[in-house]
This record gives structure tokens, sequence and C-alpha cells, in this order.
């Protein structure tokens, strides 16, 4: 397992065997955000759009909590100035694509270990990742409007797109404590495991999708993301360009020679 320096211990990062796992790292607050944090989390992310090394992002937190969100005690202690806020506008806005917006972009998968507490801002990064699994004791809360602040890091569009406006706007105006059963009800996880289950059963799942086929998910993606707001004509066009594009690589040849000696494939990525 090889440790990346990240230029910040908010965010730790190791990549192992095609895997890129970012652990939020600030337990004392609950992993609240930071700017570091997110900064680090910026150079990652894009890092693993442009390695063909990353094959899977994993977001998890350290100590008890996933993710609190933004850090409330700092925005008491250090306010936004009328002065400031154009700047923080435009900060906050391209941290939020180079965050949020590229774990839902990135053409590689990505899931969320999420084993405690993913509230506000923290709720919505697990909810931009493509997979979600939950310790049983974990629960997800948006918790905004109990700090009178109306969401940030695209928590509505991507609630809105899992669970339907009329659970989201519930969830947003009068926020409660979703256990991880209800999560799973609800479609926000895919799967949830007893807690001392939870990082076995993560790691084989990661290790899956790293070891799946990468062109093919990076397309599976890319028409997931379409199907939201494409026309179904013009959609089916560009499926059928990157299937048979898909169909010309040594991956495609591999599948095809494993399943004719019934065998697992072993994707090399070309």
């Amino acid at each position: 397992m090889g440790s990346r320096n990240t230029g910040t211990p908010d965010l730790l990062s190791t990549l192992d065997q095609g895997i890129l796992t970012l652990t939020l790292n600030r337990p004392e607050a609950r992993n609240a955000m930071s700017d570091p944090m997110l900064e680090a989390m910026d150079r990652e992310l894009a890092f693993a759009e442009g390695s063909n090394e990353v094959r899977c992002v994993v977001l998890q937190g350290s100590g008890r909590a996933f993710c609190a969100g933004g850090d409330v005690k700092a925005m008491g202690e250090n306010p936004i100035t009328p002065s400031k806020l154009d700047d923080r506008v435009e900060y906050q806005c391209a941290i939020q694509r180079a965050t949020s917006g590229r774990l839902v972009a990135i053409a590689k998968p990505t899931m969320a270990i999420i084993h405690g507490p993913a509230a506000g801002a923290g709720f919505a990064l697990a909810l931009a990742c493509d997979l979600r699994v939950m310790a049983r004791p974990a629960f997800l809360l948006t918790a905004f409007a109990s700090v009178a602040l109306s969401g940030d890091f695209g928590i509505g569009y991507l609630l809105t797109r899992l669970v339907g406006t009329a659970r989201a706007r519930e969830m947003m105006f009068l926020p409660e404590r979703i256990s991880s059963d209800r999560a799973l009800d609800m479609g926000l996880t895919n799967w949830v495991y007893e807690a001392e289950d939870l990082p076995k059963q993560a790691a084989v799942i990661a290790r899956r999708l790293a070891s799946a086929p990468p062109q093919a998910l990076g397309y599976m993606k890319e028409h997931l993301n379409r199907a939201l707001s494409s026309e179904f004509g013009p959609y089916m066009d560009r499926e059928v360009r990157c299937h048979i594009d898909c169909s010309q690589t040594a991956d495609h040849l591999e599948g095809v020679r494993a399943f004719a000696e019934k065998r697992a494939p072993l994707f090399s990525g070309h």
C-alpha cells in the first residue's frame, strides 16, 4: 500500500492495487470540512481522474464519524464578513465542482464507506459517490435547517435524484436522522453491514470495482449520468458508440476468452 502526500493532515490518501482511498482526517471535529481538506481532495481526485493506476476511488472518515459537514464551530469563530462574500462564493463554487462535482463526473467508480454519522455537506459528499456502504449504527442527516443554512455541495440535487422530490423536501425542511436500515429501504445506501464486518465487506466491493474493465465502467457511468437529462434517442446513439468502442479493447477479448474457458477474466485496463 502506497501512502500519498496530500499536503495536509486533514486528508489521508493511499493507493493500493488500483484503489485510491481518501480518508477525511479530523476526528476531533468529526471530520468536519476544512479548506485544506477540500483542496487536498481536489488534487487527489484530479490525480485519480488522470491516472491509469487508479481504477476506483473510496471515500471514508477516521475516528467515529464519516463527516459532520461544515465546521459549525469555525463558522461561529470566523464568520464571513460582507467584504469577503464574493470571494467566498467564488471559492466555494470552485471547490464544490472539484469535489462533489468530480465524484459525480469522474469516469471511474466511487464509493463512500459510512461507518459513522454523515451530516450536512458530509452527507452530500457521500451522495456524490456512485455507491455507498454503511455500518448498521451509522446514520445520515441533512442538518442544514438546524443551523439556518440552505445546503451546499449539491445536496438538494443529489437527494432529489435518489429519493424523489417529495422525500427530498421532507428531509431538507425537517431534518431527522436516517438510520442505516431506513437508508437501505430508501435507496440511499447499497449495503448495510454490522460495524465489525464493514471494513472487510467494503474491501471486497472495492476490489471488485478495481478489477472490473475500466473503459466499460467509465462508459457505464457516463450513460447513467446522461440518463438523467438526455432524450432517449441521443442517449442510445451515444450508447452504441461507446459499446462498439469497448468491443475493440483487449479487455473485451479477455472477457470473451474467459467466458469460453469458464474462468474469471483478468482485465488489464487496455
